[in-house]
C-alpha cells in the first residue's frame, strides 16, 4: 500500500476520468475512480481519500447534493475540488455554499487544479484548514 495521497475522482465521462486519474499519478497522488453519485458516496466510505475531485453534472444525484453530504459526515473535513462544465456565477456560487474548496470551470488547466489540490490537501493534514 502506498503513502501517497489517494483523491476519489468523481467523473462520469470514462475517458475523461482516467486522464484526470493519470494526471493526479505523474503529479504523486493516488486515484480511485467512481462514475456516478452514489458510487462516489459508496468509495468515500471506504477509501480515506486525500480529497476529492468532484464533477458536478452527473446521473444520480449532481455534484453539489454530493458536495452537501460529504460536509454532513463526521470525521475530519476532506478538500473537495468541483470541476465542471457550468460556469456561471450562480453555479460557482452554489458550488461553494454546497461546500466547496475550490471550483474549476471546463476546460481548466490540468497544472493549476494539480496546485490547488496539492495545496489542499497538504493543508488538510497539517490541520491550517
Amino acid at each position: 500500500m502506498s503513502d501517497r495521497p489517494v483523491v476519489i475522482v468523481v467523473e462520469d465521462d470514462v475517458e475523461l476520468n482516467e486522464l484526470q486519474r493519470q494526471f493526479l499519478d505523474i503529479h504523486g497522488l493516488d486515484s480511485v475512480p467512481a462514475y456516478t453519485g452514489t458510487e462516489a458516496l459508496k468509495v468515500f466510505q471506504i477509501t480515506r481519500p486525500a480529497a476529492v475531485l468532484l464533477d458536478v453534472m452527473l446521473p444520480e444525484m449532481d455534484g453539489f447534493e454530493i458536495c452537501r453530504n460529504l460536509r454532513l459526515r463526521p470525521g475530519p473535513r476532506v478538500p473537495i475540488v468541483l470541476v465542471t462544465a457550468l460556469d456561471s456565477e450562480d453555479c460557482r456560487r452554489k458550488g461553494f455554499q454546497s461546500g466547496a474548496d475550490a471550483y474549476f470551470a471546463k476546460p481548466f488547466d490540468p497544472e493549476e487544479v494539480i496546485g490547488v489540490l496539492q495545496g489542499l490537501i497538504e493543508k488538510a493534514k497539517t490541520g491550517k484548514g
